[in-house]
């Protein structure tokens, strides 16, 4: 019987949710402290560039979801 470790797939979702938040705010902070000069580019430009892989990392699950759905209602009963 293999054994589970607990996650689930909606654990899954509010995960990668959480990480795409958790992203879009810490690039909203980095920003506001280089308008106030006490943050260098390089950390805006990470903060900008890690929110911008995690948004396209939730859009690509998004559309292995759906192409999973379609799939599985293209199939005969």
């Amino acid at each position: 019987v293999p054994k589970s470790d607990g996650k689930t797939f909606s654990n899954l979702v509010k995960d990668i949710t959480n990480a795409g938040i958790e992203a879009g705010n810490n690039t909203e902070i980095q920003g506001t402290k280089s308008l106030n000069k006490s943050t260098d580019i390089v950390d805006v430009v990470t903060a900008v560039t890690n929110a911008e892989v995690t948004l396209e990392t939730a859009v690509a699950i998004r559309d292995r979801i759906i192409s999973a759905y379609q799939t599985i209602m293209r199939m005969p009963i």
